[in-house]
């Protein structure tokens, strides 16, 4: 914070300081100066980081609520915070590292280094037999009708991925219907199903 001179003191100052400085000369080298952006910031507060990496790590695939405190961190490549957080789905906690890896004026570049910012890769897809999968739903839905089902879900095999419905055809001794099968787990190597009723 800055007081203004009176004006008389100021007057004063400015002819001794025209007198003291007359006959006095310099240079300044500037050769590698940078010049100073006035619109940049110096600081750049600790919750405003968090906001940034809660988006790149929901860009990931997670939802995380991040808290990196109340303070400020300068303003500055290379400058890094250590930061909590939580998946507030499953309570699992983890810790991030938030650093500014370049800025340009007022926009920067924040790289999240952590436990939850880096997704497990999910398995794409894979291929079961139609006879395999159709063995499996007739083991899932047996218990329900009371006796093992002839279970036929076609001939060409069926990709295996989250998500995925096939429609299929039971029939016992005393029913016969349409399922939709649907694959509720998936890892690469293992899957699980839930039957309905069409």
């Amino acid at each position: 914070m800055t007081r203004p001179l009176p004006r008389i003191a100021l007057a004063g100052l400015g002819a001794a300081l025209a007198l003291s400085l007359s006959g006095c000369f310099g240079s300044i080298d500037t050769t590698g100066a940078v010049p100073v952006d006035p619109a940049a910031p110096t600081t750049i507060a600790a919750s405003e980081l968090a906001t940034v990496a809660e988006g790149i790590v929901l860009e990931q695939g997670f939802t995380v609520e991040i808290d990196c405190g109340t303070g400020d961190v300068p303003f500055e490549v290379g400058s890094s915070i250590e930061c909590a957080g939580v998946d507030p789905a499953t309570g699992e906690a983890g810790s991030y590292t938030l650093t500014i890896s370049s800025i340009d004026g007022t926009d920067y570049v924040l790289d999240v280094a952590g436990s939850a910012a880096e997704p497990e890769p999910q398995p794409e897809s894979a291929f079961e037999s139609a006879a395999a999968f159709a063995d499996l739903t007739a083991e899932a839905i047996t218990s329900s009708l009371g006796e093992r089902p002839v279970v036929d879900c076609g001939t060409e095999d069926i990709e295996i991925f989250l998500g995925q419905e096939v429609r299929c055809y039971y029939e016992t001794s005393a029913n016969a219907a349409f399922i939709i099968v649907t694959v509720t787990e998936f890892d690469g190597t293992s899957y699980a199903i839930e039957v309905r009723e069409e």
